[in-house]
């Protein structure tokens, strides 16, 4: 009997810890928020306008139900609504910061 009581005490332990946080989802406002103040970003995306001032930042970004910790983003930068020639590209990684509770540029890459 008291491997019974034993092992329903241990599991219900287990199941009332702490649940996992969960990463809040990246929000087109806030990936532009931050590319618009990363100095690579901000750079790169001013060296491009002298070329073409029609290109922009468009970040497209994926369904977040599985709450992903980093999100990869390529082709990023849209001339007149279509996706820009090869020499203006560029990439992104978003990654949450668990410790700063915020989502931050992992890396740029044009």
């Amino acid at each position: 009997m008291k491997k019974i009581l034993g092992s329903g005490c241990l599991s219900l332990l287990v199941s009332c810890g702490s649940p996992k946080p969960t990463t809040p989802a990246l929000t087109p406002q806030l990936a532009g928020e931050l590319l618009h103040y990363d100095n690579n970003a901000k750079n790169w995306l001013t060296h491009v306008k002298k070329q073409n001032p029609g290109c922009e930042y468009q970040v497209s970004l994926p369904a977040q139900n599985n709450h992903p910790t980093q999100i990869d983003l390529t082709h990023i930068v849209w001339c007149q609504g279509a996706p820009s020639p090869t020499e203006f590209d560029a990439s992104v990684s978003f990654e949450y910061d668990q410790q700063a509770k915020r989502w931050v540029i992992k890396r740029f890459s044009s």
